[in-house]
């Protein structure tokens, strides 16, 4: 780092606030798409699960 660089607002942020990269959509899309998911594989391998141990 040298004298002419600024020091960033967040030295634990590599990113600045208009740098950093984002996800299309909203946080409840993609929040409810990841409780679905977690749901279905869970609901999955109980099903796996119980085919198997009979």
């Amino acid at each position: 780092m040298t004298d002419s660089d600024p020091d960033p607002n967040n030295p634990l942020s590599p990113y600045y606030p208009s740098e950093a990269p984002g996800i299309p959509g909203s946080g409840r899309k993609w929040f409810a798409l990841l409780l679905a998911l977690m749901i279905l594989l869970g609901a999955s391998f109980g099903v796996l699960s119980l085919l198997f141990s009979l």
